[in-house]
Parts: C-alpha cells; structure tokens; sequence
C-alpha cells in the first residue's frame, strides 16, 4: 500500500466531512488507507464517518487521549510505505497526495515533508516552515524581532521568513497539520512522544527526525487549506501558555540541562507578560465604554433625583444632602458597572445577555450591602430600584446604538452582512443558494460566477477567469466556491494570488451538508447548514419572545408624543396593544399565507416577518424560508429590529 491518511478528529464534524471529501478527490491511482481516530466527540463525528465514509478504518476513544497518543493509535495499524497525519481542518489539493508521495519516494534522504498551507482567506502559514525552536530563535520570536526583520536568517529563523513560500527547501520543523513520514524511518526513530498533549510533539518528531540522519523538507509544489491555522486563538493567554510550555518541555528533553533550565525560566517570563499585555489591552478597550456607562448612568440617576426631589418629598426639606450625590451615588454605579465587568459585558463583541445579567447582578449586591447600612447612610431604596432600571436601559441603548452605528441594524447576533458571489455549476449554485436563504442578515447573494468549463446560459455574472475583476466590481468581501465544478488547485491557486484581504473565501463540498470556512489562522472555523432546529421549537425561546412583547406594552405609553408622528404605525399600536399585553398576539409573527406545518406555532403578529419588503416579494418559497430564517434563528432583538424598522416604513397591521 501507497499511503496511509491519519487523521485525528474532536468535536469537528462538518470540517471532518470535507477533509475526507477531499482526501478521496486526491487519492487517484493511489493505493491510500484512510484512518480516523475520533477522541471521544460529542458531535456525532463517528455517526457521519460511518454513513458517508464506510470505506474510512475508524477508530473511536471513550476519552481524548490527546493528538500524540491519537496518531500513535492510527500509526501502529498503517499499512502504508508512507504516513500522513493530517488535521481535521484541511482542504487538500487534487495534486495533492500524488505530488508528495511522489517525491517522498524519490529522495532516500528525505525522511518527512510539509506541504505550503494558506488559511481561509488564501494568506500563506508561516508555520508551514520552521527553524528548531533554540532560546535564541525562541526570544527572537517573542520579543518581535523576528517581525521587525524578517528576511534576516538570524531573526527570522523561527518561522525561516528569509526563505520564499514558493521554493522547496530543507527546513528543521514541519506541521504537524499536514506531515508525511515514511513508515521505515517511524520504526527507526520512534513515534510521537505523548507526554506532548497537545503542540510540541511536531516539533519534537521532525528534530527526532533530523537527529537519525534523514531531512526533512518543505514541499511548496502542492497547496493545502489549513482552515484554522494553529487550533486556538493565537493571542490568547491560554495558548501562549500551553504552546510556550511546550516549547520549554522540548527544550528540557533535547537541550542541555542547564540550557533547559534558563529556556524554561525564559519561556515562564514569556507567559507572564504576554499574560499582562493581554489584560491591559482588555482593559484600555473596555475603559471607553465603561467610562460613558458611568457618565451615562450618572447624568440619569441625578435626574431621578431631582424628580424625586421635587414630586416625592419623602426626606427632610425635600432635598437630599450633597455627599447623597457626591459619594453615596458614585458607589451605586460602582456596583453596577462592576456587575458588568464581572459577567463579560464589556467584551467584544458585547452581549446584551451578559450586559443585563451584570446590572441585575450588581443591583442585588448593592441592595444587600444597603440593607446593613447603618439608617443614616440609607437615603432611598426607590431611588436605587429606579437608578437600577435607569442603568440596565441606558446600558443596553448604548450597546445597541453603537452596533446601529456600525452594522445599520440592531440584531447584535450577526455582524455585518456578507456580500456573496458562488462560483459553480447552476445546480451547485442554487444549493448554496438554499443554504443561504436560511440566513438573509448573514448573506447578501450577487450573483453566480460561471466555471470556465461551463457553457450553459444561465443568468452568470461573468467567468471563474474574471473572477478578481468582478471581485472588485461588485464589492464582494466572500466567495463561495463548488468543489464540484471547481478543482481545488485552482481554488487555492486563486487564494494564494490574491492580495484582497478582505475577501473571505468557503467551500461547498460535493455531496457535503455545510458551506465551510475560516476568516483567517487565529479564528474556528465556521460552517453553515440547511439542516436547523427552529429556535423558536425551544419553550425557554418562545418565553423570551412573551417577555419582549410584554415588556414593549409597558414601554409604549411613554412613546406616545414620538409615535403622533406616525400615526398609521400608532393606530396599529393603538388597536393590538391590549392583544399583546394579554398574550392573544405578537408584535412580530409569521408571514400568514407562507406558514408551513413544519414551523413552530407563535401567536398572530401584529407586523408580519420583514412585513417592509414582503410587498417587494413575489416568490412564495422565498417568502417560506423568511418565515424558517425567523424561526430557527429567533432573538428578541429580530422582534426589535423589526418593529423600529416597521415604525419608520410606515408599515401598518395586517
């Protein structure tokens, strides 16, 4: 047997699904065993291999064992001349296999080789090609020379930054995220070492390599799609930790032992700052919105004061003392914004789930502290249940102001709305098409791009040849590519030249469920699906949607002077607001004459689902998968969205 495929799988089974697709694209005349060792997955990632894969040799852990001790398990059955352990995460060219096995075959001295990845967004890997990891390679990287220099083969030796991405070179580490070795040199020098849980043990199995006389190479004929770079988000404190700690247990094992010692005093120095520059930059972004939270929360409790002052005289004189509002209040907020910052609030991208939970959470420390005051220091428990009222709406508005300002809506679920193009086949473009449907706040469709093979006349935008022009003439920022219609060479031939990195690229897998891919290297990857549970199938859902419509009845009223300004809007409002409150209809509900039995039952809506476009809309099954999108995805702040958006269009009541 050729080649055999190793690949260890947790928690990623649309992205497995693709790998294996394109593994099997790849083989050719290959005689190539593929093996999946699952560890322990929740996601039924063994219940898809074993419908779609059956030809796949699957293994399945009752724990995750780590990805060392995963390989060694895929290795020990190879039956392979060659082995490839290979990430769940990747998209492998059609030349793939061919390319590498080829030349791994033709050169004795080689022992393993790499191949040249880029991320999702076609920008190359550097870590498809390093140096060994000596202290002194290792404080150029963290200390940033290596950035400020790197053509320079001193500083830049980490990553090999001096050698050109495109030209196959001699290298000391390979990735362990595409990684063949030939089974011969294995036995020789051993496999994976597992006290490696997790990073490291690439680097320790190519120096092992090297060490038994064999090198090791980077292969830059062939191209591969690593959707996730290196696994975790690259500034984060938990992977400088465990990927530095990796180091230091690499430089322990194979340097000297008084070398070990000072890496791994290094390498802890290392963590600890890099730790607190995390933390700072944490704080400085989050202090500007704390800042306005505070002024904000301020400004309106002294004006409750004043109110209460003036119409609820209930303290001596009917004024409160200056320490009231010069100490007493600015310990109030103090607890409200603390609430904030103790529940992720100030987080980006901010939640208003994790912004109210911190007000209730800071309200009720502040009321049980008030409680043990002595009478003297207690001036008004009204006043703070107002001030807590005031905090959490000013709190919530600004957080929905500020996303209104940069995403022109106001459901903070999505972020800005993807202008798509999908390059295929027209039955390959309208399944995507379906699968976009399902998300309309997410995907803005342009248009479908023709494969250069292609000689139907469907309605194209223009040619798979053009594609860059057209990029740049429709503002598109992502392209969905067919694999069916579109060999992967020339997918990934068209991400590794392209120099726009704000376009997002994703793959539709022939045959495959999800549409897949990967903003870039420090990000998960992300995948979309036609199959949805409707969120609004979930009682708990169907409550939050009972409390929105409940909770805008009793904000109405105070609306009213704004409302005269719309009077067809407010007649509606007037005629449904006691049907509302008492639960007999929604301010939002379905599309009536596109309900299908497969929707979950919401009461009649005031305003129909996007009722400002549906006068726009002819097709009946557009109209259905509005209504599917609204249910499978439903968030109180939609129903808000709406209704403003309703409020300014004038729409009124069906």
């Amino acid at each position: 047997m050729d080649l055999s495929v190793i690949i260890v799988n947790y928690n990623v089974q649309a992205m497995l699904e693709q790998t294996l697709l394109s593994v099997y694209k790849a083989i050719g005349n290959l005689s190539v065993e593929v093996i999946v060792v699952d560890n322990h997955s929740a996601d039924d990632s063994c219940g898809m291999v074993r419908e779609k894969f059956k030809q796949v040799v699957l293994i399945e852990n009752k724990d995750n064992v780590g990805f060392s001790k995963a390989n060694n398990q895929g290795i020990l059955i190879a039956k392979g001349r060659n082995v490839l352990l290979l990430n769940p995460d990747t998209v492998l060219s059609e030349d793939s296999l061919f390319k590498t096995n080829g030349y791994l075959n033709e050169h004795a001295e080689v022992g393993a080789l790499g191949v040249r990845m880029i991320d999702g967004r076609g920008v190359f890997l550097p870590e498809s090609k390093r140096g060994l990891p000596t202290p002194a390679v290792a404080f150029y990287k963290m200390s940033g020379l290596a950035k400020l220099f790197p053509k320079s083969k001193v500083f830049g030796a980490y990553h090999l930054s001096f050698l050109s991405e495109f030209e196959t070179n001699e290298v000391d580490v390979l990735s362990g995220a595409f990684m063949m070795i030939k089974k011969s040199v294995l036995d020789e020098v051993g496999l994976l070492d597992e006290d490696f849980f997790m990073y490291g043990e690439d680097i320790d199995l190519s120096y092992r390599i090297q060490k038994g006389g064999y090198k090791n190479v980077y292969f830059a004929d062939t191209t591969i799609i690593h959707y996730k770079g290196e696994s975790t988000k690259k500034h984060s404190v938990n992977y400088v930790k465990i990927f530095y700690q990796a180091m230091a247990k690499f430089a322990t094992k194979h340097f000297s032992k008084s070398q070990g010692k000072w890496f791994t005093f290094f390498i802890n120095t290392a963590i600890l700052i890099r730790a607190s520059i995390a933390l700072l930059n944490r704080v400085v972004n989050a202090s500007k919105l704390l800042i306005l939270d505070y002024i904000l929360i301020f400004a309106g409790f002294f004006g409750l004061m004043r109110y209460w002052e003036i119409y609820n005289k209930f303290v001596v004189g009917g004024f409160y003392p200056k320490e009231y509002i010069q100490y007493h209040v600015p310990v109030y907020i103090l607890f409200w914004v603390s609430g904030i910052i103790i529940s992720g609030g100030y987080l980006f991208p901010f939640q208003i789930s994790k912004t109210s939970r911190g007000v209730i959470f800071g309200s009720f420390l502040l009321l049980t502290v008030y409680a043990l005051l002595p009478e003297s220091m207690r001036f008004s428990r009204a006043l703070i249940l107002l001030g807590s009222v005031w905090a959490l709406l000013i709190t919530i508005a600004i957080r929905l102001f500020w996303h209104f300002i940069k995403y022109k809506h106001f459901d903070t679920t999505v972020s800005q709305t993807s202008q798509v193009l999908i390059v295929g086949d027209i039955d390959e473009c309208q399944r995507v098409k379906n699968i976009l449907l399902n998300y309309p706040q997410r995907f803005k469709l342009l248009g479908f791009i023709k494969p250069n093979h292609v000689a139907t006349k469907a309605e194209w935008l223009g040619s798979f040849e053009n594609l860059p022009l057209l990029i740049e003439i429709y503002n598109a920022n992502e392209i969905i590519f067919c694999s069916k219609d579109i060999p992967g060479t020339e997918i990934m031939e068209l991400m590794g030249r392209s120099h726009n990195n704000k376009v997002k690229y994703k793959i539709m897998p022939e045959k495959g469920a999800y549409i897949i891919g990967s903003n870039s290297k420090n990000t998960t990857g992300e995948f979309f699906s036609i199959d949805m549970t409707p969120a609004l199938s979930n009682q708990q859902i169907k409550n939050k949607k009972r409390l929105f419509d409940f909770l805008t009845c009793m904000i109405l009223p105070f609306l009213l002077p704004v409302l005269l300004f719309r009077w067809r809007f407010l007649i509606s409002v007037l005629k449904n607001w006691l049907h509302c409150l008492t639960g007999k209809k929604s301010w939002i509900g379905y599309n009536q004459h596109a309900v299908t039995q497969n929707l979950p039952k919401i009461k009649p809506g005031v305003f129909k689902v996007n009722s400002f476009y549906v006068d726009e809309i002819k097709d009946e099954q557009l109209l259905k998968n509005i209504n599917l999108m609204y249910a499978s995805h439903y968030h109180w702040q939609n129903d808000l969205n709406m209704l403003i958006k309703a409020f300014f269009s004038n729409t009124f009541a069906s």
